[in-house]
């Protein structure tokens, strides 16, 4: 190992370390499992990543930068997420382009200046707006790069997933809790312009006529392989612990409006209870 990957992984060590003691909701949005961060970073050093990009910001963004020339991080201004992750010690500001603004405007107009090694999809999570920043995103990954795409237990960032499992550009590597990694193959990239519906395997696997399949893409049957495997490498009782973990705040203000809510009640209650109570009592001694 040369001096500057040496240097490269005592960094990441420090900032995994780091990310792994902040609490579940360190920032508004809450934060990635320090076991996907580990992986993010592990990925990011096996292919040597120089330039990444995110859309959402937090223990990521640090993570990222300890070892990356450059990491553009596409995120909103608002809650608190940019303001906790620029106030890092670790954050190695002077390679971070921040993006201000919804990705939904932000990154159809950003011009990268080379083609990118990895890339996170964890900003908005409605659709279209993963599979909108997939559009903008697969087009700049280099071959053998890495897509990352966390939440891949909500359908809408989960029909993504299936697609992707199932697309010839996408070598499906692992799934760490919720979040989904994937290496850029050799396979030509996907017309970003035209159609060609017929020649993903996602539609051919589950076109509801496989006959009919057989006349938009002949052949189709000899070149598909196998189906993917089971969905979602976390068990649900892991999935259901992070995410409880997570959740423990939203919990307690929940709680807390109850009650709020409920002294609330009572009050009305007795301001309107209470001049009838009186009439009551005057009618009752008449």
């Amino acid at each position: 190992m040369s001096k500057a990957d040496t240097t490269k992984q005592q960094a990441l060590a420090k900032a995994l370390e780091w990310a792994a003691q902040q609490p579940a909701w360190w920032h508004d949005s809450g934060n990635l499992n320090p076991a996907v961060l580990e992986a993010i970073g592990n990925y990011a050093m096996r292919i040597n990543a120089s330039a990444t990009a995110e859309t959402g910001c937090g223990l990521s963004t640090v993570v990222l930068s300890a070892i990356v020339d450059s990491h553009t991080c596409f995120t909103v201004a608002a809650g608190n997420s940019l303001a906790q992750v620029q106030n890092v010690a670790l954050l190695r500001l002077d390679r971070v382009n921040f993006v201000i603004g919804p990705s939904q405007l932000t990154l159809p107009n950003h011009s990268f200046a080379r083609p990118l090694d990895l890339t996170l999809i964890d900003g908005p999570h409605g659709f279209p707006f993963a599979h909108m920043e997939y559009f903008y995103f697969y087009q700049k990954i280099r071959r053998g790069g890495i897509l990352v795409v966390d939440d891949i237990h909500i359908p809408t960032i989960r029909q993504l997933y299936d697609v992707l499992r199932d697309d010839k550009m996408w070598a499906h590597l692992e799934d760490v809790m919720t979040t989904a990694f994937f290496q850029r193959t050799e396979a030509p990239m996907f017309d970003p312009y035209g159609d060609g519906w017929e020649r993903q395997q996602f539609n051919q696997r589950h076109f509801h006529c496989p006959e009919t399949m057989d006349g938009y893409a002949p052949g189709w049957r000899e070149s598909m392989p196998a189906a993917p495997g089971p969905l979602l490498g976390a068990s649900l009782e892991q999935v259901g612990t992070f995410r409880s973990m997570q959740d423990e705040r939203l919990k307690i203000e929940n709680a807390q409006l109850r009650a709020e809510n409920a002294a609330l009640r009572s009050s009305t209650s007795w301001r309107i209870t209470a001049p009838l109570r009186a009439l009551f009592k005057i009618v009752k001694r008449a």
